[in-house]
């Protein structure tokens, strides 16, 4: 890792200097002293962080609160106290600086560069920061606005008016003040230190003056070493001193500060040439610069241009040949590494070489170029890249650098170090361009040190250091318990002093800020610290001192923990349920040899960690150590006999009789090989009734809870069916109609119903019953009582957002109110408002929500409202509307924040959607709509959402009223079908689905006026109807259809027989995709023809139904057939013309069907491959899924194009098929890959002749006129 060497100003040094014995060691401890010290210590820093944690309330929230203590909203904060110089890295340390609450005198802000609003914002951030010095983000708005004023006031600088001199920017004191004030806490970040430099060299006149801004730097490129904008702004600063002091004007141009020279008195330039070398130290910041970022691919020429042409002027001020040396070497460092001016570093060398080696040109360029070549390709393989580096930079969007920088480093790490495709410092050098980018990142610091840390461990780099990198990340995220936890484990590996590690611990627990990000950051940091204290009070050289330091740290580290967990959750808080720091406590016992103190720590767990059998064999194992042990040194002595481990055996007895104890047959099964391996005839026995009576009680429980269990399924098995139907019946009668074009919503014959029952029954899954495996299909997720999701009553409303809210920062803001499920952001860009529906887990979560009304959002005060009352259900509207049908159908009632349709993914029959209101009224005006005509015969249902409100569905089929008939002859037609069972009572509708040619499918449905008269009819079971026998029965609910076929009419136009209806067992439709083998050639041509005018849609989402669809596709040409596959995140869509098709194809393709999803068109193979769509529901807590790769983006994959009309497919190269004769990517049966090129796709193709050939003028005329085609 690259290490930053900096200048050091000798008083500097001093000051910051350790206090040390006069041999340069830290000062020892007095042998007397019996530990006491120590044990004071830990003792004042328990103490200390207690009453930290106490005044660090709303730690890095964004929320503006008035403080009660203040009298004046626009008093500075003591904090804000004008500070004496600057000091260097580490002089100040962030988290030993107590938040102060005396206020100052009071102080109106004034001045006129900021306007009255960002003073009045500038007041309240102080007075916040008062007494809540740990908030992140409030520091960085107060040092934004108090910088804003002062560019604002420099760029109006007057030379002819005192008044506009930037020193006289009237917040200038507040502006240093609150950086310093920032940077004692946090670490600032690459762009506040740039704004930073950059004033303070603006203001810089004397000597002491730039000397605060050289140390300043130092600072800056300390903390975020891998910057090339720091270090140039170091290295140019040391330039312009160095100027300043000498007088040297030669180097500018090569250099080209950007600032003015420098113009100081004599005086000063006395004092400064008494101080230092100024060459020499401006050669060396320069150097150091390079150093810091030579792995810096992308910038790193930006310091090593400037320093390499002072290094020529110095060397053609006075040539050697140790020079030339020098730097030829320097030259040839510099070609072995990739950067993006390889090519001009080369060039430059060319140019050297010439005038200092033109005698050896040839040779020395040739070599190097050899040598060098690698440092060039690696460059070029990872150009684009960096490319889409700088396009992420454009978008303005951290999570967009982010995204992509996490892809480049994958990439690097994926590299073959073999092959020298990827170098350490590459991939470290990435990761720091990634933090500068986003330097509060937790996850990314993370990776960065665990990558370190693997390099260091893995790789023998024992060279590298990972403290500086640690150092690094905890003052950026110190909320982060597993960064501080690494810290201190890294720290003791490196044998640093132990009061030093102390102090990191100290660091890590005082400020309060692990525990804003929850106990189990606070805990991270215990276990580590008491691990630290165990092992070094068992070390070789330890001493009585260093047993009781750890006793007290680890008691002390147990009690606090509890303390925390109280005040946060209450007096039911049961401590961590993996029992860490009690573990590391009983394993100090059990090494000191005090096994009654550590059994007292196991019996204490019972009360909490009882019903876990994982406890009581981890309880059990370790009584069974502590009896080896015991025993091993009673053999030592000669002991008549071993005693037997008795307390073992206690524990495994006094857990089963534990009432609540999840897996009492583990534990049975190991107390009976325990007593037969160590206990007498007299314990055995005893045990033995022991175990008979918990197995008989264990039976007895779980045959309870299997019954539970069974009922538990049956309610959500109800509960499911109910979220399937609708809140009140949709009118069959009249969707029916509406829906004309569709021949069937159900198949019921005999083989159908076989694969419905084979495809919908659900996997088997292993699930736990209260720890025991069973068999039984989809096991419970929740309680009965959870097993209604209140969306209508879990919602809230958040109104007056800033413009440029995002997602993130509002999960943030309520991250303490509980899980969110769901969240909608809407902006209105002219009014520059946000507006958030957010829906959480439960009612009490929105309410904890509501309780930030009229908080402070980034400078506007936020309104929340309870979502009950606001949301609509709408069913029965015409099946082809969509969001924009439904938006302005009810927009006129007022502000619609969300529309919600149903998925079509696991029944593609679901008709209905939710309809979110801004406000309560509105919704209620909106229910006037309930039963306006909605077209085609349909009447909207329109009602308030009120889940405890859910009407069962009724009808025909719910009441009984319907029987099913199977083995129907194929001849029978309706009016027979009726007059057979109308002497059962009063048919109201017989129905025989048909498939494209007209025919019956063999099967049909009779609906009756009652159930009564349905049941009667159950007689003509097993009887003869024509020439088949039939199979009556009362028609059931069919299977949820995952896919919705819809016939629109027959495209037969030849002697070609139908293609039969075959089904797959995936439920996919044969007669779209390749023939089967064993069908004759005329019906596999009339597959071929299938598929010239099937036309597949890819992306579509798993909202959108047929009949969009339809509506879609029919402006294009008369249709045959729609299959939606909301399975696979498409449709079929097959044309009765093969022009029809071809244009459909062309001119859907890109379609943007919903906001952000836009369709494209590729094969039916291509189609059946892709995956249903995943949606993530919880907002940060549900399981991580795979991304959908093709949900919302449009690929690049060509267009399927129909063949032309004659010619052979593979031969010709009409359009879509290639001319050498191979076949296009879009031939029969194969299956489109947009990562495969036209031109690349050389698979076989069909060995038919081709017939005569047709020019492009003749396809375009079929293509646009359908000559050729039948109609």
């Amino acid at each position: 890792m690259v290490s930053s060497p900096t200048v050091t100003h000798p008083t500097s040094a001093m000051r910051n200097a350790p206090e040390t014995a006069p041999n340069g060691s830290r000062p020892a401890r007095s042998g007397s002293t019996p530990g006491m010290d120590t044990l004071a210590d830990l003792a004042s820093m328990q103490h200390h962080q207690q009453i930290t944690r106490a005044n660090a309330g709303g730690l890095r929230s964004t929320e503006i609160y008035d403080s009660q203590g203040s009298t004046n909203p626009t008093a500075l904060s003591s904090a804000y106290a004008a500070h004496g110089p600057l000091p260097a890295r580490g002089s100040l340390d962030p988290t030993m600086v107590e938040p102060s609450l005396r206020p100052t005198p009071a102080r109106t802000f004034s001045t006129k560069n900021l306007s009255e609003a960002e003073l009045q914002t500038v007041a309240e951030l102080v007075t916040y920061l008062a007494s809540n010095s740990f908030a992140y983000e409030s520091h960085v708005k107060l040092i934004d606005l108090l910088h804003r004023g002062f560019r604002s006031h420099a760029r109006n600088t007057s030379l002819s008016n005192v008044e506009d001199n930037p020193r006289n920017y009237d917040l200038l004191s507040d502006l240093r003040s609150a950086r310093e004030s920032m940077h004692a806490r946090f670490a600032v970040g690459e762009s506040i230190w740039v704004d930073w430099i950059e004033d303070e060299r603006l203001l810089a006149t004397t000597f002491d003056e730039c000397f605060a801004v050289m140390e300043l730097c130092i600072r800056a490129v300390q903390e975020e070493a891998g910057s090339t904008k720091l270090w140039s702004l170091y290295a140019n600063w040391m330039t312009s001193l160095y100027m300043a002091a000498t007088g040297d004007d030669s180097i500018r141009e090569a250099v080209q500060p950007s600032t003015d020279i420098l113009t100081w008195s004599d005086e000063d330039k006395m004092v400064a040439a008494e101080v230092w070398n100024w060459h020499q130290q401006m050669m060396d910041v320069w150097s150091s610069g390079v150093r810091a970022t030579r792995w810096r691919v992308d910038e790193s020429h930006l310091l090593w241009n400037p320093y390499t042409e002072l290094l020529l002027q110095a060397l053609a001020r006075s040539p050697s040949s140790d020079g030339i040396l020098e730097m030829k070497a320097h030259f040839r460092e510099r070609l072995k590494t990739p950067h993006a001016e390889w090519d001009s570093t080369f060039q430059r060398f060319s140019s050297f070489t010439s005038r200092y080696e033109d005698h050896s040109y040839e040779e020395i360029m040739a070599k190097v170029n050899q040598e060098c070549s690698t440092a060039r390709a690696m460059y070029e393989a990872r150009e684009m890249r960096e490319l889409a580096v700088r396009r992420s930079d454009g978008s303005g969007s951290n999570d967009a650098r982010l995204s992509v920088f996490s892809e480049y480093i994958e990439w690097e790490l994926g590299q073959s170090r073999k092959k020298h495709g990827s170098v350490f410092e590459l991939v470290e050098a990435l990761y720091q361009r990634a933090l500068l980018c986003c330097p509060a990142n937790t996850e990314l610091w993370q990776e960065y040190t665990m990558f370190i840390t693997d390099e260091i461990v893995s790789h023998s780099r024992r060279d590298e250091s990972i403290l500086p990198a640690l150092d690094r990340s905890t003052r950026h995220c110190p909320w982060s318990g597993s960064l501080w936890s690494q810290y201190l484990l890294a720290a003791e590996r490196q044998k640093i002093p132990f009061p030093d590690i102390g102090e990191i611990k100290h660091k890590a627990t005082s400020t309060g800020l692990l525990d804003d990000g929850g106990l189990e950051e606070v805990l991270q940091v215990y276990v580590a610290w008491c691990s630290i204290l165990r092992r070094r009070a068992f070390q070789e050289e330890s001493t009585d001192e260093d047993l009781d330091v750890a006793e007290v740290g680890i008691r002390s580290a147990i009690e606090d923990m509890q303390r925390l967990g109280q005040a946060k959750y209450g007096k039911d808080y049961q401590g961590d349920p993996n029992y860490r720091l009690e573990r590391i406590y009983i394993k100090y016992f059990t090494q000191s040899g005090d096994w009654h103190r550590a059994r007292e720590i196991w019996k204490r767990l019972i009360r909490s960690r009882g019903d876990s059998h994982e406890f009581w064999l981890q309880y059990y194992l370790w009584e069974m150590s502590a009896w080896g042990k015991i025993s091993y040194r009673e053999n030592i002595n000669n002991a008549p006999s071993s005693p037997r481990p008795s307390e073992a055996t206690k524990v495994l007895r006094t857990a089963l009789k534990t009432p609540s104890l999840d897996w009492p047959e583990r534990l049975i099964q190991v107390l009976q090989y325990h007593c037969e391996d160590h206990e007498d005839a007299a314990e055995i026995q005893s045990v033995s009734v022991q175990v008979w009576k918990a197995k008989k009680a264990v039976k007895e429980r779980r045959a309870k809870e299997m019954e539970e269990y069974q009922a538990l399924q049956a309610a959500q098995a109800a509960q499911a069916q109910g979220m399937q139907q609708v809140h009140a019946l949709e009118p069959q009668t009249s969707v029916d109609s509406a829906v004309g074009f569709a021949t069937t919503k159900r198949k019921r014959d005999d083989d159908e119903d076989k694969k419905q029952d084979e495809g919908s029954a659900s996997k088997k899954t292993r699930v736990k019953v209260n720890g025991r495996g069973a068999e039984d299909e989809d096991p419970p997720q929740t309680t009965s009582s959870e097993l209604k999701r209140d969306r209508e009553n879990s919602t809230i409303i958040v109104k007056n957002l800033p413009g440029d809210v995002t997602e993130t920062g509002v999960r943030q803001f309520f991250r303490d109110c509980g899980t969110v499920n769901s969240l909608t952001l809407a902006v209105d860009e002219d009014l520059g408002t946000g507006t958030a529906t957010m829906e959480f887990q439960s009612r009490d979560d929105a309410l904890t929500a509501q309780t930030k009304d009229k908080k402070d959002f980034d400078g506007r005060e936020i309104e929340i409202q309870v979502g009950s009352g606001t949301t609509l259900f709408v069913t029965n509207f015409p099946p082809h509307a969509d969001e924009s049908w439904l938006r302005e159908r009810f927009g006129r009632f007022g502000e619609i924040t969300d529309v919600r349709l149903p998925s079509l993914k696991y029944n593609t029959h679901r008709r209905f959607c939710y309809i979110q209101f801004m406000k309560a009224d509105q919704a209620r005006s909106a229910t006037e709509l309930d039963g306006e005509d909605a077209g085609s015969k349909l009447k909207l249902v329109v009602k308030i959402s009120d889940p405890k409100r859910r009407q069962e569905r009724v009808g025909p089929l719910q009441e009984g009223r319907e029987v099913h008939i199977r083995g129907l002859d194929w001849a029978v037609t309706e009016s027979e079908l009726e007059a057979a069972f109308s002497k059962y009572g009063t048919v109201e509708q017989t129905r025989i689905p048909r498939d494209m040619a007209g025919k019956s499918k063999g099967f049909a449905f009779v609906v009756f006026s009652t159930s009564e008269q349905a049941n009667a009819a159950l007689d003509l079971n097993n009887t003869r109807l024509k020439s088949r026998i039939m199979s009556v029965t009362i028609a059931s609910k069919a299977a949820a259809k995952r896919q919705a076929t819809t016939i629109i009419q027959s495209a037969s136009r030849s002697t070609v027989s139908p293609s039969p209806d075959v089904t797959t067992a995936n439920g996919d439709h044969a007669n779209a995709a390749s023939p089967p083998p064993s069908m004759n050639n005329k019906t596999k041509a009339h597959y071929a023809d299938i598929q010239d005018r099937t036309v597949a849609l890819l992306n579509v989402p798993d909202t959108v139904n047929d009949a969009r669809i339809r509506t879609l596709a029919e402006p294009y040409g008369p249709l045959v057939k729609i299959v939606l596959r909301p399975d696979h995140q498409g449709a079929e869509v097959e044309f009765k013309n093969v022009s029809d098709a071809g244009k459909a194809a062309l001119g859907i393709d890109g379609h943007e069907i919903t906001p952000g999803r836009s369709l494209r068109v590729g094969t039916v193979g291509e189609l059946r491959k892709q995956k249903a769509e995943k949606k993530r529901d919880k907002v940060g807590g549900v399981a991580d899924a795979k991304k959908d790769t093709t949900a919302g983006f449009q690929s690049n994959v060509a267009i399927g194009r129909p063949r032309q009309v004659g010619i052979s497919r593979g031969r010709g190269g009409g359009l879509g098929v290639k001319r050498d004769g191979s076949s296009s990517i879009f031939a029969s049966g194969r299956t489109a890959n947009s990562k495969v090129a036209l031109d690349h796709d050389t698979r076989g193709t069909s060995n038919a002749q081709a017939g005569p050939g047709k020019s492009n003028a003749d396809f375009k005329n079929i293509f646009l006129g359908g000559k050729g085609e039948s109609s």
